[in-house]
């Protein structure tokens, strides 16, 4: 069957256009969701991190699948599993019922990008061609990411938040149509097989750490219940890797992480998920509780992070291998760390072109990198293991993604509630407020409301509307300012041990160059030989 490769990148790029608009698309609608459910900022964070654990969890598992069965049959498999997921998210009738279905339709969302690099390597074997076509497959890849917030605000303002899910369903029946009649099947390999143990230690490791983060704000760092999250996670961590070292079929071949340049990949591929891809989430909420725009105004408000990673996205691929890859990454996440640093700061008085300059750095370095990542992650391993060396990457950004989520909201949530708490206090008249709506109120700062909590104050307390508007704003600028400084100090401990690694790895390769050198040498100087040894 022939290739037809552009055929096949324009399937890669309308299932990862697809999936990685669903992983951010959510935060034009978590307004809506938490007023339809009632929902605390935990309940919001797993919203988003109940699409990205499984993603992280079992991506390495199909992508193993992919290379045994056939990455065609794994693409239109994952292609059912994410729409039908999508579907029924929007019958939900509780946060947990949406949370569930989110699982799924992260397997769903593995499933696909687990495909995607290793079916682009095999229909562009140049690499020429197949660096243009991973360009165009990381520009897709981040602007569908940044422009969840502008499509999912439009669709949330006209049909509600159901909606950015039931768009899935019509767009995955026409691909899976396609694919089925059109995709070309891959070769494949069928001595490969599944690391299931392997998953559930890794999906198990990130559950835990997860939650450790998301309750470590309302329980604290030394309560019981999260310390024993944190050794629950770090035990299922370890045993992964150990698991990894004995299973005749691994889902990640340890080889790989011996190769140059791998550390320093792996380190910036979580950091900068972790960081301005994570705050984005809470951005878009800030913009509509804070400052109050629509999701549609939200929405275009962060459209220049995305257009920056579309003008960078492709440039970047057709000069990376003129770029060190040590020299291209560090460079591009220290964008990336400029661009969270200059969101913070913001004033009582500033709008919202006060995160123009972030966003164009941030977006910039984002889709730079993006572009580079790719490229790399496709040097670290054979064309017939390409499925576990990109699933390796796509797993450490949603390792990110979801750490960065659960930790990032855990500071926002944390300094909106004590600033909201310690501000309700100095409202003249608060002590007649009864403690329960005390406690509503600073809730309901700490999950993002911004000053649209006001709009549940009883009528006998409407006098101190004003004063409470600006409690909850002044929280929320405190909450955001503290959110930017952590990302922009992640990033830049990211940067240094990356540049660590990098140099690391040079040392390295210069040593074994070095001895090979020397023992070319005396291989060929008769002159340096030993004399025999008589018998």
């Amino acid at each position: 069957m022939p290739r037809r490769p552009g055929l096949v990148l324009f399937m890669v790029c309308v299932a990862i256009f697809m999936l990685m608009l669903d992983a951010m698309v959510v935060s034009a609608a978590l307004g809506e969701i938490r007023a339809d459910f009632d929902a605390s900022i935990d309940g919001l964070q797993w919203v988003v991190d109940a699409y990205s654990i499984p993603l992280a969890g079992v991506l390495l598992t199909f992508a193993t699948l992919g290379d045994r069965y056939g990455r065609k049959r794994m693409y239109v498999a994952g292609m059912l599993v994410f729409t039908a997921a999508s579907l029924a998210m929007t019958l939900s009738g509780s946060i947990v019922q949406l949370d569930v279905l989110r699982v799924v339709q992260g397997i769903g969302a593995a499933m696909l990008f687990a495909t995607a690099l290793p079916l682009l390597a095999v229909a562009f074997p140049e690499a020429k061609a197949r660096a243009k076509a991973i360009g165009t497959y990381g520009a897709v890849m981040a602007s569908a990411t940044v422009l969840g917030p502008v499509i999912g605000g439009a669709l949330v303002t006209q049909f509600g938040w159901r909606s950015i899910f039931l768009i899935n369903v019509p767009i995955g029946i026409a691909i899976t149509v396609l694919a089925v009649m059109k995709m070309p099947e891959t070769a494949s390999t069928p001595d490969q097989r599944a690391d299931w143990s392997g998953s559930l230690l890794l999906t198990g490791g990130l559950v835990a750490g997860v939650f450790a983060l998301t309750r470590s704000h309302a329980l604290g760092w030394t309560s019981g219940t999260v310390l024993t999250l944190i050794v629950t996670a770090v035990v299922l961590l370890i045993a992964f890797l150990v698991r990894q070292t004995r299973a005749r079929h691994p889902l990640f071949d340890l080889s790989m992480a011996k190769k140059p340049g791998f550390a320093g990949t792996a380190i910036v591929s979580v950091a900068h998920m972790a960081t301005l891809m994570a705050a984005a989430t809470y951005l878009a909420l800030f913009l509509m509780g804070a400052l109050g725009h629509t999701p549609l105004e939200m929405g275009l408000r962060l459209l220049p992070i995305s257009l920056c990673a579309m003008i960078a996205a492709p440039v970047t691929a057709v000069f990376a291998r003129r770029v060190p890859l040590a020299v291209g990454t560090t460079v591009t996440m220290g964008m990336v760390t400029a661009g969270m640093y200059l969101l913070g700061n913001f004033g009582r008085d500033d709008s919202w072109t006060h995160f123009l300059p972030g966003m164009i750095v941030g977006g910039l370095g984002i889709g730079a990198l993006t572009a580079l990542n790719q490229a790399a992650s496709l040097t670290f391993a054979s064309q017939e293991n390409a499925g576990m060396s990109s699933a390796t990457f796509g797993t450490l950004r949603q390792v990110g993604m979801a750490m960065g989520i659960a930790g990032l909201g855990a500071i926002f949530s944390q300094v909106a509630q004590d600033k909201a708490e310690s501000g309700l206090a100095a409202v003249p008249g608060a002590g007649a407020v009864p403690q329960d709506l005390k406690e509503q109120f600073v809730d309901q700062v700490g999950s993002g409301s911004g000053h649209q909590v006001v709009e549940a104050v009883p009528a006998q307390f409407h006098d101190a509307v004003p004063a409470l508007t600006r409690v909850a704003d002044n929280a929320s600028i405190d909450a955001l300012n503290a959110l930017a400084n952590l990302g922009a100090l992640v990033g830049a401990v990211s940067v240094v041990i990356a540049a660590i690694a990098f140099a690391v790895d040079r040392g390295r390769v210069s040593r074994r160059r070095s001895a090979s050198e020397q023992k070319q040498e005396v291989t060929q100087d008769p002159a340096q030989d030993p004399a025999p040894v008589s018998v």
